[in-house]
Parts: structure tokens; sequence; C-alpha cells
């Protein structure tokens, strides 16, 4: 395996977020070489773990100039945003048989590491090789399996994994106060095992003014220019609570269901006809639009669009979406579990998921009322500017460093 360097194509007290952490470029140890398990980085269609990582690793190779960073991955997709730093490198690993027995993770990346002489291996989707020469730190984002389907095997299965994987690391990572007390609960691990860093707004999202952009996006995805629509990402998977979703629309007076249409991507396909069916059932017609995987460069022109992102999750390790609506000026409803409220705070509309009255009426609420939504825009925009990469990226750092302690050079 060839290891050799390869070109990648001011803080307000708000309740949640902590204070910023000392400024660490160049601090501490000025020379490491950290090993990154970066599948989720090169898959062709990212969701939320390859995105942030792709923002966390740009904003580390900025800030820590002088380390050395190697992204080890088994498939590649071209990551452009990557290509610019020259402490990047990729490795690609692959060949037959990795897929059986989890060899890529428990065998390919720990020797990986090893021979990249990294000083730690950074595991950061939940789980990990049970064995490695190099120090672990792991990322467990949630526990939601646990939460959603304790009795299933193959959340028994899963949730042996990532015991492991927590006994195993050196340092565990996490993106919420919620989170780590499930954590320190349900896995025994000690409470300063485990450290808290908040993730921050996608990069690559922004508010988008431009009419002629905004409308390009609305024609894209079935609506008509300066058409009025909430906007939701969708899921096949019950946690996400597509449906409760689309019923509390369908709840709306009619009125509002005229004015606003309802937008939900990101759906599987294979999960399409049963919410068509769900909104035919319910007389929507439509009034709501399904649609499959979306191209994340049209996530900033749809969420600047949107009159409100309805996100009414039933349990969440962080709740990106949230925060990348806050950059765009969108207002948003949300669910009132888990970290949903940390990362929200006073910024947005929470209610319980699963009561259908609650979730149609905060919807209606915020639809209806137009200064309500003003007030959310600026709560959410000013809210934003406490979650940064500079900070989650610090605090990273200093993890590997503590980690690290005399390996590194």
């Amino acid at each position: 395996m060839d290891f050799r360097r390869r070109d990648l194509g001011t803080d307000a007290a708000v309740t949640g977020v902590p204070p910023r952490p000392p400024h660490l470029t160049l601090a501490g140890r000025d020379r490491m070489r950290i090993a990154v398990d970066a599948r989720q980085v090169f898959r062709s269609q990212r969701r939320g773990i390859g995105k942030t990582l792709i923002d966390l690793y740009a904003k580390l190779a900025e800030r820590r100039p002088t380390w050395q960073f190697t992204l080890l991955h088994q498939h590649a997709a071209a990551v452009p945003r990557l290509a610019a730093f020259a402490n990047l490198a990729k490795a690609g690993i692959d060949f037959p048989g990795l897929t059986r027995f989890n060899l890529w993770e428990q065998a390919v990346l720990p020797v990986s590491a090893l021979a990249a002489r990294a000083d730690v291996l950074h595991a950061p989707a939940n789980t990990g090789p049970r064995r490695s020469g190099v120090p672990v730190v792991v990322n467990i984002h949630d526990l939601i399996p646990l939460d959603m389907a304790p009795d299933a095997a193959a959340t028994h299965a899963w949730l042996a994994q990532v015991r492991r994987a927590a006994a195993g690391a050196r340092h565990i990572l996490t993106g919420s106060e919620y989170t780590k007390g499930r954590l320190v609960e349900v896995l025994g691990v000690p409470a300063d095992k485990v450290t808290v860093n908040y993730w921050a707004p996608d990069q690559a999202v922004r508010r988008v003014e431009d009419p002629a952009l905004l409308d390009a996006a609305r024609g894209r995805y079935g609506l008509a220019p300066g058409e009025p629509f909430a906007f939701g990402f969708g899921a096949a998977d019950p946690r996400k609570n597509t449906a409760g979703l689309v019923t509390a629309y369908a709840r709306l007076p009619d009125a509002l269901r005229r004015e606003f249409r309802l937008l939900l991507v990101g759906i599987q396909a294979e999960a399409l006809p049963g919410f068509r069916e769900l909104a035919d059932g319910l007389g929507l017609g439509d009034r709501v639009l399904f649609r499959g995987y979306m191209p994340e460069g049209d996530i900033p022109a749809l969420l600047s669009g949107a009159a409100v992102l309805g996100f009414p999750s039933r349990s969440e390790g962080f709740g990106l979406p949230i925060l990348d609506a806050f950059v765009c000026g969108t207002p948003v409803l949300t669910g009132n579990r888990t970290s949903l409220p940390e990362v929200a705070g006073d910024a947005a509309v929470l209610v319980d998921p699963d009561d259908g009255d609650a979730l149609a009426d905060g919807l209606r609420r915020l639809l209806a009322d137009e200064s309500l939504r003003r007030d959310l825009r600026a709560r959410g925009l000013a809210r934003s500017k406490l979650f940064t990469w500079e900070r989650t990226a610090d605090a990273v750092a200093g993890v590997f460093e503590k980690v690290a302690g005399g390996r590194a050079r």
C-alpha cells in the first residue's frame, strides 16, 4: 500500500453552546500524523457524517498546516473542496473479500494507520477497530437504534459494535450533551472520556437571495416561479417523522394549503410510492411534492426559498439541518426531544413530534404569522454564528493532541 501524499481532488452566552476553546492554531504539537476512516467522505451520495467530515478536515488542514492527514477509504468519489490542501492526502485500499466479516474496518484500517505512522486514528462513524496499534478517537453520534427499536436483533448487533468501539477508544467525541449523557448511562463509559463537540453549519450552505436562482431551484422540483412552499428532508426511516409532517400539513386550513405547497426531498426511491399513497389518501393531491435524492448544490436555494423548514424528528444526535436553515434565514419547526432543543435554543418552534395536534398547530402558526417568521429568522441567524468550524476543529485537534501524548513528533 502506498501512503505517499496524493492531493485530493463574537460569542454570545446562549444556553447549550459552550465557551469558545482557546485558539490552538500551531499551538501544542507542531507536527502530528492523523489517519482517518474516511469512507463516509468518499461516498457517491453523502449524508450528514460525510458532509461534516469534509468541513471538519478542510478546517483542520487550514488551522494545522504542519500536521499530516491521511484519509483512508475504500471506494472514492470526487471531493473538490479538499484538493487545495497539501497536508491532506488520500489512500484508497480495496481488494476482493473486504466486505466479509467487516475486514476493512477491523484489519485494513488499523494496519493502514500503522503504515502511515499515525499518532492518532480517527474513527468518525460510531464504530472502529477492536484492536489498534494506534490510539483511536471515535465519534459516537447517537444511540438512535436503541431508542427507536430496542428489541430488534439488528439493534443488539449494532450496539455490541458501538460498545466495543467505546471500550477500545482512547477518547470519544459526540455532538451534544444529550448524547453524552446517553453514552455514560447506556455504555457505562466515564464522563471524562467523552468530549462534547458541537458541529457547525455546512460551509457550502449560504443564504440565496437572487430571484433567478431561487426560481431555477423551484422549477427543478416542480414548483412555479415565486411559489411559496414549506420544505422538509424526508426519509423512509420512521424516526424522521415524514408521515407525521405530511399528516400535519393535511390538517392545515384550506387557505394555507392553497398558499403554501409542501416539498419533501431526499426520500429513498422505495419509499416514494408509500408516501404518495398517504398524501392521496389525505386528499392532498399535488399540494405535496415528494422527491428523491437531492444534489448538495440545490440545498442553499431550496432552504432560502422556503417559508419554513419542517424537521419534526423523533430523535437526533445533533440536527444539522436546523443550523443550515438558520444560515439561510429559514424559520424552523422541530421536535422537542433528544438533542434538538440543545441545537435550536429559542430560535425555533419546538413541538412534541408524536403529538399530531401540536405538530399541525406549530406548522399553522409559522405559515400564518409573518411576524413570527421574521422574529425566528433573526434569532436563527444570530444563533448560527455560535456554531463555528473554527471552534469545532480546534476542539477536535485538542483531543487528538491529548490522546497522542508522547507519540507526537
